[in-house]
């Protein structure tokens, strides 16, 4: 696979009042292939959301080069175009919505980017049918009348209305309950099969994305620190050193493979119960 997003020896500070500068993000390489999706995490003040916005074009690098399908973005209406192509949901996303209704909310976008009429009407519909949100149901209802996990719902909707070939989000599960995290996977999950489309989760626990994230880039003080898939964090990288923990499916792999089982996924929940069968049937047998 190509990359569609490139980071090269990427850096960014934040001004301070007076004078000086705050170093949020040090020497960051990485890539993001079409089609995958990429775990950002790390502990508080790592500096994932800034990784995050810079991204998504919303932060100029201090230092390093940004590029988006093998061009470097640098001029302001490189930066206006990497918008259009890159969808951003910030953290609480719920207060993005502004509009009367469901289905205004997630039609402002494309509306904006000038569509109209059967095209529009298909735009958020198609949207709408990704993250599981009847328009028959919800669409005439003001959007601030939702739960928690509707509204994050109508959100993403109206992100993916625009049909970006990126897809950011920060800290997207916080305050979902299971149910709200279920349908935000299945939605992302739903998305990079129908558009193809490359998704960067932004977040500071592993669970969530553990059985979504193709591989998962793991920051410390604005500094990437390595970049694995669950198989190699399995293996035995130390993620206390970050201040984070493997989920419990993680644990359990590396428990398995400690013990000399062959685990070929470890974020897949049938593969573990293989594993454990097998381990089952040996002893079973001697």
């Amino acid at each position: 696979m190509a990359a569609i997003l490139t980071l090269e020896s990427v850096s960014y500070s934040y001004p301070l009042p007076g004078e000086g500068e705050s170093a949020a993000l040090d020497g960051i390489d990485l890539q993001v292939e079409r089609g995958e999706i990429v775990c950002v995490a790390g502990p508080n003040g790592s500096g994932k959301s800034t990784l995050a916005q810079v991204c998504a074009g919303l932060l100029v690098p201090s230092s390093g080069r940004l590029l988006f399908d093998g061009r470097r973005v640098e001029s302001r209406a490189e930066l206006r175009g990497l918008r259009q192509r890159i969808g951003m949901v910030f953290q609480s996303p719920e207060d993005q919505l502004f509009a009367g209704t469901v289905t205004a909310d997630i039609a402002f976008g494309p509306r904006n980017h000038g569509l109209r009429g059967a095209e529009l009407e298909k735009r958020v519909r198609s949207a709408a049918t990704i993250v599981d949100l009847s328009l028959e149901r919800f669409g005439e209802r003001s959007p601030f009348s939702l739960s928690e996990g509707e509204k994050r719902r109508v959100a993403l909707a109206g992100v993916l209305a625009l049909e970006p070939d990126v897809l950011v989000l920060d800290e997207p599960f916080i305050g979902l309950d299971h149910d709200g995290r279920e349908h935000l996977k299945a939605a992302l999950e739903r998305y990079r099969e129908r558009r193809e489309t490359s998704v960067l989760v932004v977040t500071h626990d592993l669970a969530d994305t553990w059985r979504l994230a193709d591989r998962f880039a793991l920051l410390s003080g604005g500094r990437l620190v390595r970049v694995e898939s669950s198989r190699e964090l399995v293996s035995g990288y130390d993620l206390g050193s970050l201040d984070m923990r493997l989920p419990q499916w993680g644990v359990l792999a590396r428990e398995l493979v400690s013990g000399g089982s062959e685990v070929a996924d470890p974020a897949d929940p049938a593969e573990l119960a293989r594993a454990i069968a097998s381990i089952l049937e040996a002893r079973h047998g001697g």
